[in-house]
Parts: C-alpha cells; structure tokens; sequence
C-alpha cells in the first residue's frame, strides 16, 4: 500500500441559523466519507463533474485543507495529523495542476524554477543542481536551451512539461495530477500521457489523475473511481458497460460510445 485514506470527510461552513437565544452553524459536505486506496506503480483515475469534491479531495491529500473527520496514510504513516514532524512526509507527493501559466513564476527562468526546490530538498546537490536540471528537461523531452528561457517563451505543453519536471526535482513518491492536461490540445494530451506512462514505469511512481474527461482515463489508469456529489460511488478496472452499478458511471460511459 502507498496511499489510503480512511472515511475523509471535508465540511465547509455555510450559514448561521438562530433558533430563540441559540445559534447554529450549518455546514456543507465537499467530501464524504471517502476511502481510497493507491498502490505503489498505481495510477488510479479519479473522474467526475465539476463540484463533485475532486479537486476539494486532492487537497486534503496535499495538506492544503484540514480533515473534518477520517485519516490519510500514506504507508504506515498518518499525513492527516497537521504535526511537524509528520510535514517531512508531504515531500513524498507532488502537484502538477491544470494552469501551467499561473504555476510557474514569470519572471524566473527554467533553470531558477528547476534549481528552486532542489536548493530547498537537497541542499547537499548545490554542485550537481545543473546537471539535476538538464537530466530533468531530457526526461520530460525538453530541449536543454529551455533552461534559459521564460514561462512566456514556451507553449502550454512545454510549461505543462516544466512543472512534470519540478515535481520529479523533489523525487516524490506520489503525482498528483489535477485536470493538468485539461487545457492541452488533443496531440499535445497525447503525448504528455505517453511521457507520463514511461516515466511511471522507469521510476516506479504511483499517480492520482484527476480528470473529468474519462476517456483520457482509458489507456493511462489502471483503476478508475467515480466520484459524484462528494462521495466515491464506484471503482472499477474492466471497461465493460455491463459490470458497472452505478447509473453516473453508465452514463459516461453511454458518452463515450456516442
């Protein structure tokens, strides 16, 4: 096991009731009760429709956002807790999100953006950093004169490329992939998924793919889980419309075929 997370529950506070002297909070659940389980070498598609919690999910798993309830493992260890000493463990998994613009800071150069967390996780590499650097740019099938250049100076599949590249820079464990691909043209999917696949396979890393698209789910994830209104309602691997029990899974699937 990599990751698990145990009944996490995300509730947002939405208004005040009074009632005589007495005032009641009323909450809103983002996430409900969701277990999930993603194994080493994984990749696990998560899919739903915007609002359905997924994003809200990936957050939580990040630390960004504090449990309501439920435990996130990753091992044997909680990452749940908010303790300093369980924060170390966050390096293990890694961000790619769906703006690749906003994500990498315009007025730094490639090679600052590449050398930032290494100068951050690996202190001890300072010597090494450039040459960290170029075997990056060369795993995500970057040329090494984009080491020079700025975020403006590339195209969206070559920003998306960057930010794949700074999360391997910290030499995580986990990717989390949040609609990254989203904004990429049809080619350009294509072939940052064919990447995403060898590097997966060469540095035995597990992958959460968030999406709302399933058909990019198809040949890239080796599981698939459905969420809908917060709540996980199926998991499957077999891409059989008959074996599916849940009618929102169906009728993605009823997309596809049309």
């Amino acid at each position: 096991m990599m990751l698990e997370l145990k009944n996490v529950t995300k509730a947002y506070p939405v208004r005040k009731r009074r009632k005589g002297w007495f005032s009641t909070q009323d909450s809103e659940q983002a996430v409900k009760k969701v277990s999930l389980e993603l194994r080493q070498g994984e990749c696990l598609g998560l899919v739903g429709e915007s609002g359905s919690g997924k994003s809200t999910l990936a957050q939580c798993i990040l630390g960004l956002e504090s449990l309501t309830s439920g435990e996130i493992w990753l091992d044997d260890q909680p990452i749940h807790t908010g303790r300093m000493k369980d924060i170390h463990l966050y390096k293990r998994i890694q961000l790619v999100a769906q703006d690749s613009s906003s994500s990498l800071h315009p007025r730094m150069t490639i090679r600052d953006i590449l050398m930032e967390p290494i100068h951050n996780y690996f202190p001890e590499r300072k010597e090494q950093a450039l040459d960290i650097c170029l075997s990056l740019l060369e795993s995500v099938g970057l040329e090494a004169d984009s080491l020079e250049k700025y975020p403006a100076q590339l195209s969206g599949g070559q920003k998306q490329r960057v930010c794949i590249a700074r999360a391997l820079a910290v030499e995580p464990d986990i990717i989390l992939f949040d609609e990254s691909i989203a904004n990429l043209d049809t080619t350009t999917q294509s072939s940052v998924l064919d990447m995403l696949k060898r590097m997966q396979m060469e540095r035995q890393l597990s992958y959460l793919f968030i999406t709302h698209d399933l058909q990019s789910t198809r040949q890239f994830c080796d599981r698939v889980a459905v969420m809908v209104q917060g709540e996980i309602v199926e998991i499957f691997k077999e891409w059989y419309e008959d074996l599916l029990q849940h009618e929102y899974t169906r009728t993605l699937f009823q997309t596809l075929a049309n």
